[in-house]
């Protein structure tokens, strides 16, 4: 019968010189590691060097490729860089029940992190897709009219909200400052190029609509500017009860093991900063726990604590059939408030993004979704 603890698995994928570098520094370790070349071709591939170890020293290897990798302390000087303050935040509006409510949620954000607040909302120019274009004089004629009127209309209704909510900051006694922005075009581009000129700390917006839902055209955007502006974006959905934000107490960091986590942990706790709130790592592992998992949790716990020493963080590898029914539970069982994970094609929320899971999960768990953008 094999023995299992000599048996040769898999354990990762390099480029070749990545490859041949950790093989040498793990052999001087006293680990015998093996390349398999299959997917080279002439270098020109570079992920398909698999680097491979006995079960034995699987553990081992990876907690030591782990250490190889904070040597380079790239992801703690990219961490530094991370802990600007949130000064700007921007809010896309529609006047839809979602987009108003995460006003609500600016507002209460920004007093805590002594932000301002930019307003923008994009109404829609018929001009951009309308085919067969009409040239008699009677048509242009009507046309410019009621563009008018479509940017008057939209143009009263964000300044009225934009009173109303300066109304609420003097309520409250707060020093929030408030400006506004009024753009023609299509909406997720027009996000984009205001995200990118205002350079916003957060992004906040509502996200009822994701995938095939009608009604609120923000939340039929969302999608599509995730992975495109470089601020996290705060989605908030139109059914959630925001009861300010004393009452935010847990926190759910959803990790894949991406390798931003240090740095959007970072993020995240720099926004929370200001709050009194508890904050979970959770890993949801498919069918049972795998040994390595263990590994990629203590070494982020172990970057992390070592420069958020005051910050307590609980960190779960939780198994579960499926990763949306694994983190209901979770939610569930720790009164998970809002959720946060890292944007990336590889990790948990390229399973969250596809229409029919978005909806179940903002439909089922009911929560706001803190989203950070991989730097990949």
């Amino acid at each position: 019968m094999e023995n299992q603890d000599e048996k040769i698995i898999v354990i990762a994928r390099y480029s070749n010189s990545r490859a041949l570098l950790l093989q040498s520094r793990l052999r001087a370790e006293g680990i015998e590691c093996f390349l398999n070349h299959e997917n080279l071709l002439q270098g020109a591939v570079s992920s398909g060097v698999e680097l491979k170890v006995k079960r034995s020293d699987v553990e081992k290897a990876l907690r030591l490729i782990e250490y190889f990798k904070s040597e380079h302390g790239s992801q703690k000087e990219t961490a530094i860089k991370a802990l600007k303050s949130v000064r700007k935040i921007l809010v896309p509006v529609d006047f839809s029940d979602a987009s108003l409510k995460s006003c609500s949620y600016a507002l209460g954000l920004a007093a805590k992190l002594k932000a301002e607040i930019k307003l923008l909302h994009v109404y829609y120019n018929p001009l951009i897709d309308m085919a067969p274009f009409d040239t008699s004089h009677t048509y242009q004629i009507n046309l410019v009219n009621y563009l008018h009127e479509a940017e008057q209309h939209a143009k009263h209704q964000l300044i009225n909200l934009a009173k109303d909510l300066k109304n609420q900051v003097k309520k409250s006694k707060a020093t929030t400052k408030i400006t506004y922005s009024l753009s023609n075009g299509l909406a997720a581009e027009e996000i984009i190029a205001a995200s990118k000129k205002f350079k916003p700390g957060l992004i906040i917006m509502g996200s009822q609509g994701i995938g095939h839902k009608t009604g609120s055209l923000l939340g039929s955007v969302t999608t599509k500017i995730i992975g495109k502006i470089s601020a996290p974006l705060l989605a908030i959905p139109e059914t959630s009860k925001f009861k300010g934000f004393d009452s935010l107490k847990n926190i759910l960091y959803a990790t894949d093991f991406d390798h931003n986590d240090h740095l959007s942990i970072s993020k995240l706790i720099n926004i929370l900063h200001p709050f009194n709130v508890k904050l979970f790592c959770t890993h949801i592992s498919i069918g049972t726990k795998k040994p390595w998992q263990k590994v990629k949790m203590d070494s982020l716990k172990e970057l992390i604590s070592g420069e958020f020493k005051d910050v307590p963080i609980h960190y779960d590898i939780v198994v579960s059939d499926d990763v949306i029914n694994g983190l209901e539970m979770f939610i569930r069982n720790h009164s998970i408030d809002v959720i946060a994970l890292t944007n990336h094609n590889r990790s948990i929320l390229s399973r969250f993004f596809t229409p029919s899971i978005t909806k179940i999960l903002l439909n089922r768990v009911n929560k706001p979704l803190l989203v950070f953008r991989s730097t990949d």
